[in-house]
């Protein structure tokens, strides 16, 4: 297919001539309704983690993801806590979160799906590290570094960084193991997101969380935003993770329900 560059961008995985004919469906549907290179997806298949389709330029390369580290962050506080977790208030800004006005008193299935930064702070600043390192070998995650703070341990600034395909495959291993402890809470919080959060974005019947990291392209966009979306919720079938640039997250999830519905319209996903 000499014409495969140009019509559905780069990267494109798997390679056409080798992907079954829903997969090529998958990769065209994608490629031709979001030419647009400030935009890099990954839908993989929730069953094995195969990637069905990309446009991901070295999906491998560890970057910042943003929020879509504090489930994992607040996991590795309920080792240690009898996955007991907190009720915090979220004041504003003093309190380093992002609304300007703040959550108020919000609890963790609350604060995943408004990935609110005062309540991962208050979890993150009481993560004991062999918890957190051990929660990042049950998921296939690298740790972050050694003595990083607790906003790193939130993804906020560029310490903590995670391949893409890292990410998005950890994630399907979460809604995996959703009758452990503590990951009820979070996927809660997820479909909440999908309904009425930040990831209300990306539609209905999926786990939604999303992200904002700052940008490492060479073009340097103010910050790059994330969303991963895993559905249906019944049964994940399909996750779907989305990077925009010069974007928040909760954009990105916009982006990613239109990718959704494109999928389901036209290449029967």
């Amino acid at each position: 297919m000499t014409t495969r560059r140009t019509v559905l961008g780069w990267a494109i995985a798997p390679l056409l001539r080798s992907a079954s004919l829903p997969e090529q469906s998958a990769a065209i549907v994608l490629g031709r309704s979001f030419p647009d290179p400030a935009i890099s997806y990954l839908f993989l298949d929730a069953a094995s983690g195969r990637v069905i389709c990309s446009r991901w330029i070295d999906p491998g390369k560890r970057i910042p993801v943003g929020s879509l580290v504090k489930p994992f962050t607040a996991l590795a506080y309920g080792e240690t806590r009898n996955f007991q977790f907190p009720t915090v208030v979220c004041k504003s800004e003093e309190s380093r979160c992002w609304l300007p006005q703040g959550h108020g008193r919000i609890d963790l299935k609350t604060a995943i799906a408004h990935s609110c930064n005062a309540y991962f702070l208050e979890l993150a600043a009481n993560v004991d590290r062999e918890a957190l390192d051990a929660v990042a070998r049950r998921f296939s995650l690298n740790s972050p570094d050694l003595g990083s703070g607790p906003a790193t341990l939130i993804g906020l600034g560029t310490m903590w960084r995670i391949s893409p395909l890292s990410i998005a495959q950890a994630y399907i291993e979460l809604t995996a193991r959703s009758a452990e402890p503590g990951v009820g809470t979070l996927l809660a919080g997820m479909a909440l997101s999908a309904k009425l959060g930040t990831g209300r974005g990306a539609g209905p019947g999926a786990y939604v969380k999303t992200g904002t990291a700052p940008c490492l392209d060479e073009l340097r966009h103010a910050g790059d935003g994330f969303a991963i979306a895993l559905y249906p919720t019944s049964a994940p079938r399909f996750a779907l993770l989305v990077r925009a640039h010069g974007v928040p997250g909760a954009q990105a999830a916009v982006v990613c329900g239109r990718m959704r519905r494109a999928l389901a319209s036209g290449a029967g996903w």
